[in-house]
């Protein structure tokens, strides 16, 4: 078997084997080609910094890279791993990051970044054999936003608007929710804040199918936030919400939201 970029085959032969190897995962993946080009375009993905293991010209195993700066240093974000049922209990996931991890570091990688299901202890092990550890969790949440008018009322603002003041804090967000990510999404995601004498104080930032990326409160009332954001939609979801912004939390479960997929975030430093 052989290690090779994923830039050396073509996109719809790795989406293939990319869902045969989640198959029997923990929850349904969307199997729409063009949706997968599109998020891992927001993922910031290399495909010459991914790598695939191949048997002859068969892809077996992956490991797909998104790279950008994330909290100061250039990151490389695991956005897929997966290896077919046929190839697995080989070490398949481990030759494919030692080959990565010079080219990672040639490139001026500094750390390595990944997220897994709290309950796959198998790929959890896997990770920790390669050397990555747990950084923190992040929950997932579903529920519907209460339908109340209040007296302030969201605003739809730029995305610029809100970083201006300081709002956004990068450590709250997963890869896939940081303001790189949004300003990828472009049109496909709408912010709203809630101002006082035009200061922007809190805000939110929510896709067309209803995915909350981003919330920030300046005074922490997040009461007031959700149910503001209750005029612009009913039933939201939100995804990969640091365990440690507890208030929020709170919040979400008085309203009666239900926690779904948690992950662990993990990290290793080259």
């Amino acid at each position: 078997m052989t290690i090779k970029p994923l830039s050396s085959i073509p996109f719809e032969d790795l989406i293939q084997c990319f869902l045969i190897a989640f198959e029997d995962y923990y929850v349904v993946l969307p199997e729409d080609t063009e949706y997968w080009r599109a998020r891992f375009v927001t993922a910031r993905v290399d495909w010459d910094l991914s790598f695939g293991m191949f048997q002859k010209e068969l892809l077996v195993g992956y490991v797909i890279h998104g790279i950008d700066k994330h909290e100061g240093k250039l990151t490389a974000y695991n956005t897929g791993t997966g290896v077919i049922p046929a190839f697995r209990a080989n070490g398949i996931v481990d030759k494919i990051y030692a080959h990565a991890f010079p080219m990672l570091k040639e490139k001026g990688v500094e750390t390595c970044l990944l997220e897994v299901i709290c309950e796959n202890t198998r790929a959890i092990r896997v990770y920790q054999r390669i050397g990555f550890s747990i950084k923190r969790k992040l929950r997932s949440f579903t529920g519907e936003l209460p339908q109340k008018l209040l007296a302030k009322r969201l605003q739809k603002r730029h995305f610029s608007e809100v970083l201006e003041p300081g709002l956004y804090c990068e450590s709250h967000y997963a890869w896939e929710n940081t303001a790189a990510a949004v300003k990828l999404l472009k049109e496909n995601v709408v912010t709203y804040a809630l101002a006082s004498e035009d200061e922007i104080q809190e805000y939110i930032v929510i896709d067309k199918d209803h995915n909350m990326i981003q919330l920030e409160s300046q005074s922490g009332k997040w009461s007031e936030l959700l149910h503001a954001a209750g005029t612009i939609a009913k039933l939201v979801k939100l995804k990969n919400v640091d365990a440690g912004r507890m208030e929020l939390i709170k919040e979400l479960e008085n309203l009666g939201f239900k926690s779904s997929v948690d992950q662990f975030e993990m990290q290793m430093d080259l």
